[in-house]
């Protein structure tokens, strides 16, 4: 017990060790992800994505952070021949691996809340907050960009001489509804809902609910059939809430928590494949929480392996095991279930018990060394 109560707690301390440090460089890569979509947003809209990028991205990490502290305790403890004396002393194989476990339980207990309940809210207020800075954007151009661009919206210009001025403008927009203008009635004339223009500068004016250009010299990009052409003052009013409801995604089944999809399967209307599809989701939260039981037995196993191969080993020993083996099982899976290829059950289990075949090898390696 005491044993069993020491190495659970060394794994505990790599962990966490190993967590903050996959925090930071998730921080990171998140920041720059989203300073590049701010395009010209206010410095907190960008920095608002930055906990839910990394928010989203820990259940996948976790195992990664579970391995590397199984691997390195047990490269330790094999190191110091540890294992040896508690073998002489008495102690089975499978009393060593205990700790192991524990951790694994430990880790599915912490990530199946984070991936049934947590993360599916943060995508839908990350996707939220994405939709919120283009028009954030708008609110406070860039001085240094030349377009922009928000749902079907496309906007470039070559050049400004003030807030909202544009000079040499380009407008493009795929979906004219919830526009009200005089360019309206005179789109392209093929049937297609859109409408193609350019202007010799527009005037930009946003309030919370509407959009507005006011453009100078407007001509179409077949001002040569004599489409429509204004030299004057040509006004165009854009519904911001109609356009912040079609930049919206549907809502997929991975952004809904578990207990919403229960509730789904629950309805006897539901439609088929969409039924099967979120079985499938259900499951596969299940299975990728339970992975990190098989996934600290392998650890440890490959712990006594290494020896003291440092940390650089343990992390090449977890980024084999997952790059190569589980994560591409998990996403073929994934893939396959999209295509109907494989059954909903089958799709989100798979990928768990490809690691029992790894842990079996080990433990008979192990047992014969």
């Amino acid at each position: 017990m005491i044993l069993t109560k020491a190495y659970l707690q060394e794994i505990l301390q790599r962990l966490f060790m190993v967590l903050a440090g996959v925090i930071f460089l998730v921080g990171l890569g998140a920041a720059i992800r989203a300073s590049s979509t701010s395009q010209g947003a206010p410095l907190w809209v960008p920095l608002s994505l930055v906990p839910l990028i990394i928010g989203q991205a820990l259940p996948y990490f976790l195992p990664v952070v579970l391995l590397v502290g199984v691997v390195l305790t047990y490269g330790r403890m094999s190191g110091d021949l540890e294992h040896i004396a508690a073998f002489a002393a008495g102690k089975r194989p499978q009393r060593l691996l205990v700790p192991a476990m524990l951790a694994g339980l430990l880790m599915s207990a912490i990530s199946y809340p984070l991936a049934a309940e947590v993360v599916p809210s943060l995508y839908r207020n990350m996707r939220s907050l994405v939709n919120r800075v283009p028009v954030a954007a708008l609110e406070n151009t860039n001085p240094g960009s030349s377009e922009l661009q928000y749902a079907g919206l496309y906007l470039s210009w070559r050049g400004r001489s003030g807030p909202g001025l544009f000079h040499n403008v380009l407008l493009s927009l795929n979906d004219v509804s919830g526009v009200s203008s005089a360019a309206k009635d005179h789109s392209d004339g093929d049937g297609e809902e859109q409408l193609r223009l350019r202007a010799d500068s527009a005037h930009m004016t946003v309030t919370e609910t509407t959009l507005e250009f006011a453009f100078d010299g407007l001509r179409t990009f077949r001002d040569t059939r004599g489409l429509f052409s204004n030299p004057g003052r040509t006004w165009l009013t854009f519904n911001l809430s109609e356009m912040h409801q079609q930049q919206g995604d549907r809502v997929r089944a991975k952004d809904m928590p578990s207990s919403m999809l229960l509730q789904e399967l629950n309805n006897p209307e539901l439609d088929p494949d969409k039924r099967d599809h979120f079985r499938f989701i259900f499951w596969q939260r299940w299975s990728m929480a339970f992975s990190s039981i098989p996934l600290a037995f392998v650890g440890a196993l490959l712990g006594w392996r290494l020896r003291r191969g440092g940390f650089l080993a343990a992390f090449a020993a977890t980024l084999g095991l997952l790059l190569f083996l589980y994560f591409p099982i998990f996403f073929l899976c994934d893939n396959l279930e999209e295509m109907d290829a494989l059954s909903p059950l089958a799709a989100a289990w798979i990928p768990f018990f490809s690691l029992v075949p790894v842990g079996v090898f080990l433990m008979y390696k192990e047992q014969r060394a």
